[in-house]
């Protein structure tokens, strides 16, 4: 059945004829000739679109669209007119009426305008879904945890959501300091303006400075155009800046700059462009050591924390990892199209155990890992990454996965394995790593993170 659709002309032979058309084509239809009656008849059920005459007793077809809407804020509307009431429709569609048709029409005719009508609604609920979807996926409640630093946590960015306050988020790898910046944003009175990401270590200086800044035509050996950088691509909505801990000497003095006059210039340009961001950054470094060691500017630490969060680690809070696994095998199910509706007591010591030196983000991935290849509903054993590897081709036995999700699977070990080698062969220097495995800076990073791994224990440790 297609849109339920209420016809209302005051000539009811005239309605009866739509009605053959319209239901002819799959949609749900009801006439009547009364505003009055139509009225009633929204308010005891909803439908998708009135389609209604201009001219009729009572109340024209726009005061019934009116009405209509303080009824059902979601109705559309379409204006029947005659040829002399053409400015009146015109008029209807500046008031929020979706298209108007003129009598005499073909049946034709009818039908293009509620087909176009009707996927204009679905485009809308469409959108109004997926914007439900991110409200839900970035609310606080999608915070999840139990322990009292990170109750005290969630207290504090509740309060802080709908300011414009800067945000300073310190904690490990992969404790979910992006996730804690999109929370903020998503519950603020940004929300509806971008939420711009950009990873300070990612990339070099020069680099950077454009990325951030953006650049004018001829700037530079290559700037063949103008082109934004992330501060105007994020106007009016929040710019987060992670790894800030990595920033450059230089580019802290020209990131406490813009702080100070809340103006920046592209690079090659001499306009001022005003700062209309909220700025979040995000460091898994100790800022306060790298103050004591003239690595980082004391003033700029003090422009990004107004407010200042820590995310504690996993292992210290392990009273949130069952409360973790029920959310993740939840959202697990959900992409591979299984229900995994639990784990068993051995396999919850088993995670109860572990140190999570990658935290909750290696959390969710070693879950992933474990849903896929488990064969019941209860997930009976957890995979670790040290235990992949001994994992023979019996535990991805084709017949029982997809071909996709087994190929995925396959790929995903052995890069994040070569991944992990690359960044032992170099002794955890990223930049060494991707010139040495050819992987792009930026890939590099983005990989170390979605697979949860620190480079930093990687490093060779001096006495």
């Amino acid at each position: 059945m297609g849109r339920s659709i209420l016809v209302v002309d005051d000539h009811i032979s005239f309605c009866r004829h739509i009605q053959a058309i319209l239901s002819g084509n799959g949609y749900e239809v009801e006439i009547c000739a009364s505003p009055l009656e139509a009225l009633e008849m929204l308010r005891s059920r909803p439908y998708d679109i009135l389609l209604t005459d201009m001219r009729l007793p009572d109340m024209d077809g726009i005061k019934l669209f009116e009405e209509a809407k303080k009824i059902d804020q979601s109705i559309s509307c379409i204006i029947m007119t005659a040829y002399g009431t053409i400015p009146s429709a015109v008029e209807a569609i500046k008031r929020g009426v979706s298209d108007y048709i003129q009598k005499p029409f073909d049946p034709e005719a009818l039908i293009l305008v509620v087909q176009r009508v009707s996927k204009e609604k679905d485009v809308l609920e469409e959108l109004n879904q997926l914007r439900d979807e991110v409200d839900q996926r970035y609310s606080f409640e999608s915070i999840v945890g139990k322990n009292h630093k990170m109750i005290e946590i969630f207290d504090l960015i509740k309060k802080i959501a709908s300011t414009d306050a800067r945000v300073l988020i310190m904690g490990e790898t992969g404790t979910g300091k992006e996730l804690i910046a999109k929370a903020i944003h998503y519950n603020s009175l940004r929300k509806n303006k971008p939420f711009v990401g950009i990873n300070c270590c990612a990339l070099p200086e020069t680099l950077l400075e454009s990325e951030l800044f953006g650049y004018e035509k001829g700037a530079f050996t290559g700037a063949f155009r103008t082109k934004k950088g992330k501060f105007e691509y994020a106007k009016g909505g929040t710019i987060f800046l992670d790894e800030i801990g990595d920033l450059s000497p230089g580019m802290q003095v020209k990131l406490l700059r813009v702080l100070q006059e809340k103006k920046f210039e592209r690079l090659g340009g001499n306009k001022p462009i005003d700062l209309d961001v909220r700025i979040i950054a995000a460091t898994n470094q100790d800022l306060r050591k790298k103050i004591e060691n003239a690595e980082f500017r004391l003033d700029l630490f003090y422009r990004l924390s107004v407010v200042h969060i820590y995310l504690p680690a996993l292992r210290n809070r392990k009273e949130d990892i069952p409360l973790l696994v029920e959310h993740f095998l939840k959202k697990i199910s959900k992409s591979i199209g299984r229900e995994i509706k639990g784990v068993t007591r051995e396999a919850m010591t088993q995670l109860m155990n572990y140190d999570w030196p990658g935290n909750v983000r290696e959390l969710e991935n070693v879950l992933e890992r474990s849903c896929l290849v488990a064969e019941k509903d209860i997930l009976e054993k957890v995979i670790f990454f040290d235990e992949v590897s001994q994992l023979g081709t019996a535990a991805f036995p084709e017949v029982s996965l997809p071909f996709r999700i087994a190929r995925q699977q396959y790929l995903e070990r052995f890069e994040k394995d070569y991944i992990i080698q690359a960044i032992k062969r170099c002794q955890g220097s990223v930049a060494e790593a991707s010139k040495y495995s050819k992987i792009p800076l930026r890939t590099m990073w983005r990989k170390l993170q979605k697979y949860g791994i620190d480079p930093k224990g990687f490093r060779r440790k001096t006495s």
